[in-house]
């Protein structure tokens, strides 16, 4: 008897692991290069709310085929190695951005790829709105600092904006290549634009950038966007879980699994016991329901957040609706 025990128990064990390698998020997704960007923005922020440089990719994705691509096929980005991943979203039909759980994998050269799935089928000539930011450490010193900014292509790109945006109180700034543009943005800081068409994954885009800056203090205040944002679980995970599609499976299986352990266990000390009545199921509302109410004032404070780098509110305004948003999820 003790050797039906020790079997099962290995069995169960067996299951287990390889159900939480399959509900995991970091687990090996099929991967496909038919989509194609049509508009693509890259914003290059060097201390801009924070003594590193702030990166956000942004545009829409098209299916050019004549085949719908399917949900859950990846999406991905290079990005610098020892980057921070701050939102890895889609954007919603209404302009919202929803977050997904996304893995990464290291390249050769300090680089990395960052992918999630889609979370729906795209057909053909279909758009799919993406955004990804993230900040790095360019390591540049003061006070005369320099950097070289790479961006890398992951899938054609029609048409492909770079917009590096000078540090507050800046000076002698120069990019090499020279700027085909220049401005300011919704901030009044000055911003150098670039601009490329037809891109392939093999036409990578390279910027020096040089100026002259006595310290490493950001041009604003770094915004508040929530208590932390865990790098190796991301966001949009946390509302996968909210999901009863995704949660009720998980809580059912974790119960047979334990009933069945149970069982075994006591086999030899009570072999006629009767099923296991576990109580995962009965916490099942509850887990859910906060789960579903955090999401909901992480996605206010995503919304805040883009509000604030589009310069349609300033850091007081978002400082004070951040605090009526965490007052409203206690």
């Amino acid at each position: 008897m003790k050797t039906n025990t020790k079997l099962l128990l290995t069995i169960v064990l067996l299951l287990l692991s390889l159900s939480i390698s399959h509900l995991s998020p970091n687990v090996a997704w099929a991967e496909s290069g038919s989509l194609k960007a049509t508009n693509f923005q890259v914003d290059v922020k060097p201390e801009y709310d924070a003594p590193r440089t702030l990166v956000i990719y942004q545009g829409d994705f098209i299916n050019p085929g004549t085949e719908t691509i399917k949900k859950d096929t990846l999406i991905s980005f290079i990005i610098p190695k020892g980057a921070e991943i701050g939102m890895a979203c889609e954007i919603t039909d209404q302009g919202g951005h929803d977050c997904q759980p996304y893995t990464t994998q290291d390249l050769d050269d300090n680089k990395v790829k960052l992918s999630w799935k889609i979370t729906k089928d795209i057909a053909p000539n279909q758009k799919y709105p993406a955004y990804l930011e993230f900040y790095y450490d360019n390591g540049s010193a003061a006070p005369n600092k320099t950097f070289n900014y790479i961006f890398f292509p992951t899938d054609d790109i029609d048409n492909l904006d770079l917009n590096i945006v000078a540090p507050k109180n800046a000076s002698n700034f120069v990019t090499t290549p020279a700027a085909s543009m220049t401005g300011k943005d919704s901030k009044g800081l000055d911003r150098f634009s670039f601009n490329y068409k037809n891109q392939t994954p093999k036409d990578n885009v390279a910027v020096k950038v040089d100026y002259t800056k006595p310290d490493n203090k950001p041009s604003f205040d770094q915004p508040q966007i929530g208590e932390s944002n865990p790098q190796s679980l991301s966001p949009g995970w946390n509302s996968q879980l909210s999901k009863p599609e995704v949660l009720i499976p998980i809580l059912l299986f974790v119960a047979i699994l334990a009933g069945i352990l149970i069982l075994g266990l006591n086999r030899d000390k009570q072999p006629a016991q009767g099923t296991y009545k576990g109580t995962v199921a009965k916490k099942k509302g509850p887990v859910s329901k906060k789960l579903s109410k955090a999401e909901a004032g992480n996605q206010e404070k995503r919304k805040l957040r883009q509000m604030l780098l589009d310069g349609k509110i300033d850091v007081d305004t978002y400082n004070q609706l951040l605090a009526e948003i965490k007052e409203d999820s206690k």
